[in-house]
């Protein structure tokens, strides 16, 4: 099976033991808050100090196996991590997405070796990133070729990797052999060969993170770097059901804010922020529903598990995606003196529920907060 390689040029960290999901709801709301916009009171000044913080927490070992020290907590939970990250940072909510979903391909199809390597390494801190390999033209490619030498690979090209990704412990990389088998290779990040191209991942003025774009320069693929899938992996295997799952919850997250921006404007129409809410609200029970039906598909032998597991994701990305874009419309200012946008598209006894939900939920907003 060939040997697996500790991360390199990373300190040996622990971190703080998670012991139920409800702590690992509060301490992911409280992490979050430290990942304000740039100009806010925080006490710390980078994002590799924030990611750090993280790792200290706990959260990146909460979707560990029992069998190797976690709690392995519902994939429901980890959904809703992902989404109060995503309502303060969108590259917190990636971060955590792709670090959970790389756990997941690990869990699915790495050996026993990878296993014991890299779960007690997520428990004491350690993070994954994943990357999407560039085709030279500037588009996707689906997976960068490996040439064989030796007793081993090599392989080059480019990669856009998780935002940070130069300060993740290992990166999975989508890789295809000459006979056109696919695997994916777990790369410490700090390897020779691999070439960050930008000098930081410090979020842009919008408080965003780009994605970390990555030269692979001849690196060295050994056997024991492979996670192989069992059999022939379709894409609605459980990895992929739950990366459509945790995008949904990032956009989810980013939905909510924008209705909280929305609900702070003196002039917002009930109506859109009926509908804004009743979107975001039927996002979040599909992605519930998801996240029920891949836990089924983790311990279900039958494929029937796996398909239903990968529409309930499907329906649930879908979903969030376009209650996301509507929330984020409805924040939009508009400019002074301009009226709210006609709802002529909506049954008039769809409106008017809508204009009274709306109604009391800014009323709620603009309530003062109750004191302790």
């Amino acid at each position: 099976m060939g040997t697996f390689s500790p991360a390199i040029g990373h300190p040996v960290r622990t971190a703080a033991l998670i012991g139920a999901e409800d702590e690992a709801i509060s301490v992911a709301a409280s992490i979050a808050a430290t990942f304000e916009p740039a100009g806010t009171d925080s006490a710390f000044d980078s994002q590799e100090a924030r990611l750090e913080l993280v790792g200290r927490s706990g959260l990146f070992g909460v979707s560990v196996p029992t069998e190797h020290g976690g709690i392995d907590v519902s994939n429901t939970v980890l959904a809703e991590i992902c989404a109060l990250a995503s309502q303060r940072s969108a590259a917190l909510g990636e971060v955590l997405a792709a670090h959970f979903v790389a756990l997941e391909h690990l869990r699915s199809h790495g050996s026993e070796g990878q296993q014991t390597t890299l779960f007690p390494a997520a428990l004491a801190g350690a993070r994954l990133s994943m990357a999407t390999p560039v085709q030279r033209d500037g588009g996707t490619a689906t997976a960068l070729s490996l040439m064989p030498t030796g007793v081993g690979w090599r392989m080059g090209g480019e990669l856009l990797c998780t935002p940070c990704a130069r300060h993740a412990d290992w990166v999975l990389v989508p890789t295809r052999s000459e006979a056109g088998k696919t695997a994916l290779v777990l790369l410490p990040t700090r390897i020779d060969g691999l070439h960050y191209v930008a000098n930081s991942c410090e979020p842009t003025a919008r408080g965003t993170s780009r994605p970390e774009h990555v030269l692979v320069k001849d690196v060295l693929v050994e056997a024991g770097t492979l996670l192989h899938a069992v059999a022939d992996t379709t894409r609605s295997d459980v990895p992929h059901a739950l990366d459509l799952l945790l995008q949904a919850a990032t956009h989810l997250g980013a939905g909510r804010l924008s209705l909280q921006i929305a609900l702070s404007d003196d002039d917002a129409d009930p109506v859109a922020i009926g509908l804004a809410s009743a979107r975001l609200a039927a996002a979040g029970a599909a992605v519930e529903q998801a996240g029920r039906a891949i836990d089924a598909a983790q311990i279900g032998l039958a494929d029937l598990h796996r398909t239903n597991a990968f529409l309930a994701a499907a329906d649930a990305f879908v979903t969030a995606v376009d209650a996301a874009r509507g929330a984020a419309a409805t924040a939009r200012p508009r400019a002074p003196g301009t009226p709210a946008k006609a709802h002529d598209d909506l049954a008039p006894a769809i409106a008017d529920i809508l204009r009274e939900t709306g109604a009391l939920r800014l009323a709620a907003h603009r309530l003062p907060p109750e004191e302790d």
